[in-house]
């Protein structure tokens, strides 16, 4: 039984390949990583700090992590344009900088084309980090980098029904609270994918709109299972929940 997202980063093949290339020296300089988007956030410290080393992080940032784009967020053309100065500059706390970029498979083309030449030369202290759900990065910076699948387990992903009696509740609220909010989006997206396949086609589009809302927002694993149970069990409307959010 996989309870956290430590758990579920170690039990990935692609991971274990990380970490081989690091063991060995081999890393090349510009990554692709194809990430479920609920493990996207921790893999990405998790990824930095093998780079930046653990000294200088406070909430998922770095003084040498550059970041164009947000979770979530494809970055602009501009923001593009300026990563390859940003990365450039002399590390502050480390020896190395690492610049990432969120949302790559929603990056313009014009976006993806500017950022070619720093993909296939970053300077010597850079590397670079694209963070993408779905493989479908163009193809020219495709070539250029190398592709990791952080893979999720089966019992994460599967469709599952959701708690309906008082215990199941209150067994899911016990153990959410060790597990971690990563682990409590893959098993929400999976009670999704339950409901769509048993045509309950209302309920699972409120799930999904409150499970971006809680990405988006970073909430805390308490406040995840209050309005999930709020929406499932109390039947909740959504605009009320996102009204006391926003």
């Amino acid at each position: 039984m996989i309870d956290g997202a430590c758990e579920v980063l170690a039990a990935s093949r692609g991971w274990a390949e990380i970490m081989a290339a690091v063991e060995g020296g081999r890393v090349p300089q510009s990554v692709c990583a194809i990430v479920p988007s609920a493990l996207q956030q921790y893999f990405t410290e998790r990824y930095g700090r093998l780079f930046l080393g653990d000294i200088g992080w406070s909430s998922g940032s770095h003084p040498d992590l550059v970041s164009a784009g947000a979770f979530a967020v494809p970055a602009s053309i501009d923001e593009c344009r300026e990563l390859p100065a940003k990365l450039a500059l002399h590390p502050i706390t480390a020896d190395k900088r690492l610049a990432v970029i969120w949302a790559a498979n929603k990056l313009s083309t014009e976006a993806s084309n500017s950022l070619l030449k720093l993909t296939e030369e970053p300077p010597k202290h850079g590397f670079v980090l694209f963070v993408t759900d779905e493989d479908t990065l163009l193809p020219t910076i495709k070539s250029r980098v190398w592709s990791i699948y952080i893979d999720v387990p089966e019992e994460l992903i599967k469709p599952s029904p959701h708690p309906v009696l008082p215990q199941e509740w209150a067994a899911w609220l016990e153990k959410g609270r060790a597990s971690g909010a990563e682990i409590l989006f893959l098993e929400i997206e999976g009670w999704i994918k339950d409901l769509t396949d048993k045509g309950d086609f209302r309920k699972a589009a409120d799930l999904e709109t409150l499970l971006r809302v809680m990405e988006q927002k970073r909430l805390s694993t308490p406040m995840i299972q209050d309005l999930t149970f709020a929406v499932l069990k109390e039947g909740t409307p959504c605009e009320q929940i996102f009204s006391n959010i926003w």
